[in-house]
């Protein structure tokens, strides 16, 4: 069965400490049959002639899982001399590849084309209730010629597999440019004006019905993520390219202009509902609940008296909490910049509000909290780190960043302040500290 696909994103969504979305591998390509041989006598549809056969784009929508969110789509072969039906598709991956963690977490992910009946695909998007769309194409018999020999040759060994991008080289991609190779480049040259969304925002607002990944993925996008994108680009979503397609008109072997679709069918509607048009306005809630984690935390620190221990506890354990989470994401994003090759996470701003510096003040604020010592070394780090917010910030107010996190910063901005506050009241009231009861009782 076709079965599988891990979204465009979960790569960054898992080196986001969110976790690895699990997924189904989906069966490899058949392999091509030799020529004169018993298999090349049943007439595999690779091997009809084009004006033998009839090609469709299929558009699957999305479903419920994180890797199905983005939509996913494949060519359909008809036969038209033995009614045989065969769906390829380039989103097929396997947990059981060579060195598959590391190269996962690396960015260097290996897909490649597989091939199943259309009675196992409609069977399976059926179970799935993901709705499933066929476009009839309007090709001329070369047309077909150079998209079956195409298809030939990437289930060849060496070319079957291919290095997985998931904004620039998917499954989605990977039909458009066999199409437009084989029209001889008119999709390309009518998709190149620009659109106003960006691959961020496209992201989110297919991510947003599950909140933790869809914050895991804004944080882990960088300023390559907020360029604004083609329509040729903007077909890395499958959807897109349906769109796209009919409403495109090429030339016949006459010159005149003709609709490349010949027939739009519904092949099976899905009983969920339709994608979001876009992504949710986050701003005022992670300000809101900047505001509140700062307020929660500062008072935490100014309660944490010497005879409070309770509240001593209470105090060191949010902000230790908070400095650790913030120091982990902080590090697996220069990771990301500095050692992967997820390009769409390099030149990340996000650096400036999670950073490895959390790491520190999450065992110096409890320290601090708990007993009073190392106020100075624990006032310069939290320094530093609201300096780097505030850049953050300054960035954007100078019209000088490009990327698009002012939310984030309404999140990290102020309890990166409380803490500051926390840390500056040793000078009005100082947290003394603590002496061994022995010492008290001598006294």
């Amino acid at each position: 069965m076709l079965r599988s696909r891990v979204s465009l994103l979960t790569c960054c969504l898992v080196l986001g400490a969110l976790g690895i979305a699990r997924a189904q591998a989906t069966p490899a390509a058949p392999p091509t049959p030799r020529p004169g041989s018993a298999e090349q006598a049943q007439v595999d549809p690779l091997h009809q002639a084009g004006r033998n056969v009839t090609i469709s784009l299929l558009t699957m929508g999305n479903g419920e899982q994180v890797w199905e969110l983005f939509g996913h789509n494949a060519l359909w072969i008809h036969d038209n001399v033995t009614n045989r039906d065969t769906v390829f598709n380039w989103g097929v991956f396997s947990f059981h590849q060579e060195h598959f963690i590391p190269h996962f977490l690396q960015g260097r992910m290996l897909y490649s084309m597989g091939g199943d009946s259309m009675e196992n695909v409609l069977a399976a998007y059926r179970y799935w209730n993901r709705s499933v769309l066929s476009q009839e194409l309007d090709l001329s018999a070369s047309q077909k010629d150079s998209i079956l020999a195409t298809i030939q040759r990437n289930a060849l060994p060496e070319n079957v597999n291919y290095r997985y991008d998931y904004y620039r080289d998917n499954c989605s991609t990977r039909v458009r440019d066999i199409l437009d190779h084989a029209l001889g480049g008119p999709l390309s040259v009518q998709a190149a004006g620009l659109t106003d969304a960006t691959y961020r925002w496209h992201s989110l607002r297919l991510m947003q019905g599950n909140l933790p990944i869809m914050l895991g993925v804004d944080i882990g996008l960088g300023r390559p993520s907020d360029v604004k994108l083609t329509k040729w680009q903007e077909m890395f979503l499958p959807r897109k390219l349906h769109d796209f397609i009919a409403k495109v008109n090429v030339m016949d072997s006459t010159g005149a202009m003709k609709p490349l679709v010949r027939s739009d069918r519904v092949l099976f509607q899905a009983t969920r509902a339709p994608e979001p048009a876009a992504p949710p306005d986050m701003g005022l809630w992670l300000l809101f609940g900047g505001v509140i984690g700062a307020a929660v935390m500062t008072a935490l620190g100014f309660m944490a008296t010497p005879l409070r221990p309770g509240m001593r506890f209470v105090a060191a354990l949010v902000a230790g909490a908070w400095s650790l989470a913030a120091g982990l994401l902080g590090t697996v994003l220069v990771l990301l910049w500095a050692v992967t090759d997820h390009v769409f996470a390099h030149s990340n701003e996000n650096v400036l509000l999670f950073n490895p510096l959390w790491l520190a003040l999450a065992i110096m604020l409890p320290v601090y909290l708990w007993s009073g010592r190392w106020e100075a070394p624990t006032r310069r780090v939290t320094a530093v780190i609201v300096v780097l917010a505030l850049t953050a910030l300054g960035l954007h107010v100078l019209g000088i960043s490009r990327q698009e996190n002012v939310p984030l910063i309404g999140l990290m901005l102020p309890p990166a302040l409380g803490f500051m506050a926390i840390t500056v009241r040793a000078r009005w009231a100082p947290i003394p500290r603590r002496v061994p009861p022995l010492a008290q009782h001598q006294a």
